[in-house]
């Protein structure tokens, strides 16, 4: 039997009206609504005392005191009321991506501040790990240019290039030569900081995606499963046509998907367009409002925009504009519908779906028969305890699939450290080992930074965020 509540959980009523929508933080005690309902949290469960007026839940008219589940629709006059989880606030714990070594290089070019840098990923039959390490080295002693790189799955290539364009393509022309040599082909697939994204796992998304061609899933196609989900997909109809929209969730829990939907469903056949940046240019900024003409123009990143830029966005005539927004952020500055979206952590029949259709379309991708998860890999999946997005359960599923050679794809396909707490352990035994080299050579360096990232053979500013990561600090001062 369902639950009404889950031990530490808070929620949220999400008000829709004929006018506007707005979620209802929900605290301990009495909470009244608008319309002459109250709502009780007690413990465990959420009550709801419907009060004189009519009132149903899930079309179904109730009377006197229930309790109501996630998903569940409260109808009372002009209004209606969806409860939802509320988003988490807290620090997300390390993600699946990050145990990657250039993975983890890449986030730290990112918050080091870097001017730019290209992931790169490409696919060839001559990439196997003999071939791609010669030709690497050969490259790097031959351009200067620094770079990190990896593999992942079978014959593929992933690889952070930091540099401006030309350093980027001449790796992937290089790469190119070498492999023609074997008269082998690659496709390339490559993502740009800052144009397109912000954060490792957004940049990896964008290139894979290039790399195996994968479009955004139709809005009919959308694998939600979980009754919050389908309650919100209910309301599309109604928030279609509304000329502001603001997404409210965690950064990569669906925010842009659920913006599409809604905008197709009033338009269908509209350009959707996606401004991704992670800074300001004011040249890709006109290009996408071009596109978006006629359509919608969505934001991932708001803060980005001037003042008077957000206003002439948000007052636009040519396109109908959406944003992302993160818990906490502030809204006051963007009027509009506000829609929630739960943590993926609080949508676990979601997951499994979720998985399958992306699996399922990298298969048709690569001209192959439909793959399928063993049970130990759903188990490992619907198991994973830290929330990730549903962005990063996208990327981990891809990597699990470029991964498989045969039909199945089993835990040790998706290489995450969240498989076992062995692994994790692991984890915190080579941070630990990692702390303790870096603080050696800074002790033989007197303390000297600058000096210690030449011995390490890194970037000044790597070595601070890798200090600052680990809590290191100059004894009596700061790092």
């Amino acid at each position: 039997m369902r639950s009404g509540s889950v031990p530490g959980r808070r929620w949220v009523l999400l008000v829709v009206g004929a006018g506007s929508s707005y979620p209802l933080q929900l605290e301990p005690g009495l909470t009244r609504l608008p319309s002459g309902a109250a709502i009780l949290l007690e413990g465990e469960r959420v009550h709801l005392r419907v009060g004189d007026a009519v009132t149903t839940v899930n079309d179904v008219e109730v009377h006197g005191s229930t309790i109501l589940h996630p998903g569940d629709v409260l109808g009372q006059a002009d209004l209606q009321y969806l409860l939802l989880p509320a988003p988490t606030h807290a620090n997300r714990p390390t993600r699946v991506l990050e145990h990657w070594t250039w993975m983890r290089r890449l986030e730290e070019e990112v918050a080091a501040g870097a001017t730019s840098f290209a992931v790169v990923l490409g696919r060839s039959g001559a990439f196997t790990s003999d071939f791609l390490a010669a030709a690497v080295a050969d490259f790097a002693s031959q351009s200067g240019v620094r770079q990190v790189v990896g593999t992942v799955g079978r014959h593929v290539l992933e690889a952070l290039v930091i540099g401006g364009l030309a350093d980027a393509d001449g790796f992937r022309q290089f790469l190119s030569d070498r492999a023609a040599r074997d008269e082998e082909t690659v496709r390339w697939g490559v993502a740009w900081y800052p144009s397109h994204g912000a954060t490792g796992e957004e940049l990896w998304s964008m290139a894979v995606d290039r790399l195996l061609a994968l479009e955004p899933s139709e809005p009919t196609d959308l694998a939600w499963s979980d009754p919050c989900m389908t309650r919100l997909r209910a309301f599309a109809d109604r928030w279609s046509r509304r000329p502001t929209l603001l997404m409210l969730g965690a950064e990569g829990v669906g925010r842009e998907s659920l913006a599409r939907l809604i905008r197709t469903a009033g338009a269908r056949g509209t350009p959707f367009v996606v401004h991704r940046g992670a800074r300001f240019d004011h040249t890709r900024w006109a290009e996408d409002v071009a596109r978006a003409s006629g359509g919608s123009l969505h934001v991932r990143r708001p803060e980005i925009l001037s003042e008077g830029e957000r206003q002439a966005f948000w007052n636009a005539r040519s396109f109908l504009p959406s944003v992302g927004l993160g818990p906490g952020e502030e809204k006051g500055q963007f009027p509009g519908d506000q829609i929630l979206i739960p943590d993926l952590a609080t949508r676990t029949a979601d997951v499994l779906p979720i998985a399958e259709l992306v699996l399922h379309t990298v298969d048709a991708q690569l001209n192959r028969r439909r793959s399928s998860l063993r049970t130990e890999a759903r188990a490992l999946l619907q198991g994973i305890e830290c929330p990730e997005n549903v962005r990063s359960l996208r990327n981990l599923v891809i990597r699990g699939a470029l991964n498989v050679s045969g039909a199945e794809i089993r835990p040790e396909h998706f290489d995450t450290p969240s498989a076992t707490p062995t692994l994790l352990g692991v984890r915190a035994k080579v941070r630990e080992t990692e702390r303790r080299e870096i603080e050696t050579v800074l002790q033989r360096s007197g303390w000297n930074v600058t000096e210690a990232a030449r011995r390490m053979e890194l970037p000044r500013r790597t070595l601070v965020y890798r200090m600052a990561r680990l809590g290191l600090r100059r004894p009596g001062g700061s790092a």
